[in-house]
């Protein structure tokens, strides 16, 4: 076994343990924390799709027209109606509290106006604070406003013979068929939870494994690290991530495993090739880290060139804002980022059965944040390891 496993990495990795075994903080760091937060964000998404939002209706009409609406509005998935205010002004508290997302108008004499042929709009004012909300009730309303125009026209068409099936087929002759590709269900536990779920796993990663390495620099133990490793550094570098390979590795697999497993929804692509690449963006957050400690050798300023640098990632992959819809400086900073090239990998799998040719060519272009930062890291770290005047900065 000392032949397969040299003595040196065996002695950091008993070291390391030993020291989160006497160290409840830098345990909860590498374990306890991130797997909480992901149990949070999967609790989060367990509905897949929002219900039951709430909204105000200004019904002012109060007529027989008007309160089919109401109902209808109500009929939807997405909207609840929850507050019956009697004006705009009386509506505004609860939109400013939050008590509801949104407020549909209807006028006064507004089926009086229908019938004499000059109608007056329903209007609905949504709090664009709440993007996705916005977009569900707006989306919701506008359902049940077309369904009523749509039942009328068919009404006014049916004077004229054939039969309500007919006449719906005249009023309704241009259609428009919209088939979702990917994410049939529409369901926000797949999209949201399923991309923000590896984000937090890498950005955890990066900053357990920055602390492992820069408390050793921050305490001024380098020396009896190195001792542990028998003086040699690779052994000491492998060592010492070698608990955090393994616990976010298993993180990585439990997610997916939860996700295709334990929740059932179905890969449209290849699980293992979906894991090969959330282990890859687990490798580089780790390769990361050690560029991080070995350019700066102080544990404080490796952390905060962590959050500049990796807790930017979602918001330039794409998964918020189109990246083609970028500037080129954004797009430039994006594609040095490795949550950028590993999040179409993970589509590509979960949702879109991306042949395993695309697969190799982003995990290409994923692979050189694994090899760039360790040709640049290890030469760093290995200096900063001989140069005792740098260690004990805090």
């Amino acid at each position: 076994m000392a032949t397969v496993v040299p003595a040196g990495f065996r002695a950091v990795v008993a070291r390391e343990l030993r020291h989160l075994g006497r160290a409840p903080w830098d345990q909860a760091l590498l374990l306890w924390l991130p797997a909480a937060t992901l149990l949070l964000l999967l609790w989060v998404f367990t509905a897949g799709v929002p219900v039951g939002l709430p909204v105000a209706v200004v019904d002012q009409d109060n007529s027989a027209a008007s309160r089919d609406l109401v109902r209808r509005i109500a009929a939807t998935r997405g909207v609840a109606v929850a507050l019956r205010p009697t004006s705009l002004e009386a509506a505004q508290p609860a939109v400013r509290s939050g008590a509801v997302y949104a407020v549909v108008h209807i006028p006064a004499d507004w089926e009086r106006d229908r019938l004499r042929g000059a109608p007056s709009p329903v209007a609905l004012y949504g709090n664009a604070q709440f993007f996705l909300v916005a977009g569900i009730v707006g989306g919701d309303v506008r359902a049940a406003v077309s369904s009523m125009a749509f039942d009328r026209a068919v009404m006014a068409e049916a004077r004229f013979g054939d039969g309500l099936a007919h006449s719906a087929r005249r009023v309704d002759s241009v259609q428009a068929d919209l088939r979702t590709l990917f994410d049939p269900a529409l369901s926000y536990e797949v999209y949201l939870g399923g991309t923000l779920i590896p984000a937090i796993l890498h950005l955890f990663c990066v900053v357990a494994a920055v602390s492992a390495l820069g408390r050793e620099f921050r305490d001024r133990t380098v020396g009896d690290w190195l001792r542990a490793a028998a003086g040699r550094p690779a052994a000491a570098l492998l060592g010492k991530l070698a608990p955090v390979a393994v616990v976010y590795l298993g993180l990585a697999l439990a997610t997916v495993a939860t996700l295709a497993g334990w929740r059932g929804w179905p890969a449209a692509g290849s699980l293992g090739l979906w894991l090969v690449a959330i282990a890859m963006l687990m490798l580089a957050s780790m390769t990361i880290a050690v560029l991080m400690v070995g350019a700066t050798a102080n544990l404080r300023a490796a952390l905060s060139l962590t959050g500049l640098y990796v807790a930017t990632g979602i918001a330039f992959s794409g998964f918020s804002f189109p990246r083609a819809a970028m500037n080129d400086l954004s797009q430039g900073w994006g594609s040095l980022l490795p949550f950028t090239h590993y999040l179409p990998l993970q589509q590509g799998q979960w949702l879109g059965a991306a042949p395993p040719g695309t697969w190799a060519q982003g995990m290409a272009g994923l692979a050189l944040f694994v090899v760039v930062p360790l040709a640049a890291g290890v030469p760093l770290l290995g200096r900063a390891l001989r140069q005792p005047a740098r260690w004990g900065h805090r």
